[in-house]
């Protein structure tokens, strides 16, 4: 069934997203081969796709992604809670139901609201549906009438973690969908290069793979995207994503389970781990069950402990509380902007903000407010004017800018950082 309209919008939990959700809405995360809007945009192509979440975030997001605000096109509304993952079976099962029923319905997971689909007729007749806030809302008597139906096999994102044992399942079916709308080329053209299971590397426009490269798709797909440049005696094993324009270092180890979103240079040793966009990890150190956000730097032999000692479950600390995860594997999760010096050591789910320069001997603490100068419990807080100054030194490097609207979340953030310390 054709769709007209669909609405993003931002669960109430974002503050269980830290620390991503700090300068990003919640849809942007990366899982797969793709963001979470981005694959939403590809499964729905001839959709009208709006957003709606926190107004400054909103607000960037728009204009990082030249994005305006959209009002809804004529015809019907599927409104779905961005942190539960798009997949192709999943939405064409909902697009059933719905074309089986033919009329508006409230979708819930353990009977709780996640999403709503407006039929054309009642759309177009109620004025309040067209605010998304009140869609957003699914538990109001505006929707009192609607049938309610119970979904099942779906995955959603409660934290930010949750993106990284999500990955490996997303980056199969993104192949398996790049394959079915992409011109892809052929690895075996490569000079000197050893691949196994030949069919399941995607390569996307203008890659460059050097001689002694090993490209090990025989447990999961490898896809590179277009101006990839994988250097000499890099080992990469699928399931595997490579954003456009990134560089894999001479020697990298990359495991199954990994995705690097575009103009990202990645060496050492990585598994089972997200790079969102625009970060570094080129040098030797380990980077296990991990999420990077953007922006970020990890100096060399830079490494993180992914497993405890005891194998008993990991504990992390976010904004406000603590988490017993229930995993037995979690790394780093690091926010914008935050760079470590040489040897930098992250202990077992460690959560840093934003805007660290993470400098201090020995583990770090596992968890790391944003603006900390060192690293350290009692570590100085970095002046925000210093680390914006060295934020759009950066950006500069890449020729981009760093927009009025993502300086007023940094200040945010640097202004909550000091009201606690006062």
């Amino acid at each position: 069934m054709k769709i007209n309209n669909i609405l993003l919008y931002e669960p109430n939990n974002t503050a269980d997203f830290y620390p991503f959700s700090i300068l990003h809405s919640i849809w942007e995360i990366r899982v797969g081969a793709f963001r979470i809007f981005e694959k939403y945009q590809f499964l729905f192509p001839d959709a009208n796709v709006m957003y709606y979440g926190r107004k400054d975030h909103l607000a960037s997001f728009y204009k990082r992604f030249g994005f305006e605000s959209q009002n809804f096109h004529e015809g019907n509304l599927l409104a779905l809670d961005c942190s539960l993952l798009p997949s192709q079976e999943f939405l064409t099962n909902m697009s059933k139901i719905i074309e089986t029923l033919d009329k508006s319905l409230i979708f819930t997971i353990n009977k709780k609201a996640i999403g709503i689909y407006i039929a054309s007729d009642d759309l177009n007749k109620t004025e309040e549906f067209s605010r998304p806030e009140l869609i957003s809302d699914l538990d109001i008597d505006l929707f009192a009438k609607f049938s309610r139906i119970e979904l099942s096999n779906f995955t959603k994102l409660n934290y930010l973690y949750d993106a990284i044992y999500a990955n490996g399942a997303a980056l199969r079916e993104d192949a398996h969908l790049r394959r079915m709308h992409n011109k892809l080329l052929a690895v075996n053209d490569y000079t000197g290069v050893y691949s196994t299971n030949a069919d399941e590397i995607l390569l996307g426009k203008n890659v460059q793979i050097a001689p002694g490269c090993v490209l090990d798709a025989s447990e999961g797909p490898i896809i590179l995207d277009d101006n990839v440049k994988i250097m000499a005696n890099a080992v990469i094993l699928g399931p595997c994503y490579i954003g456009k324009n990134s560089i894999i270092k001479i020697g990298a180890k990359i495991y199954q389970d990994c995705s690097f979103g575009e103009w990202c240079k990645v060496g050492g040793e990585i598994e089972n781990s997200i790079i969102q966009s625009y970060s570094n990890k080129q040098h030797e150190g380990f980077l296990g069950h991990s999420f990077l956000c953007e922006w970020v730097n990890l100096g060399a032999d830079t490494n993180n402990s992914d497993l405890k000692n005891t194998y008993s479950n990991i504990k992390i600390r976010l904004e406000n509380e603590e988490i017993d995860t229930g995993k037995m594997f979690l790394g780093l999760l690091c926010g914008d902007h935050t760079k470590t010096g040489i040897n930098t050591m992250f202990t077992t789910g460690t959560v840093v903000g934003i805007c660290g320069i993470l400098v201090r001997e020995w583990f770090l603490p596992n968890f790391i407010p944003s603006f900390s100068w060192g690293g350290g419990k009692n570590s100085p807080t970095y002046k925000v004017t210093s680390a914006i100054e060295t934020a759009k030194i950066v950006l500069g490097r890449r020729n981009k800018e760093l927009l009025p609207e993502e300086e007023k979340l940094i200040r945010n953030e640097y202004n909550k950082i000091i009201s606690k310390r006062q």
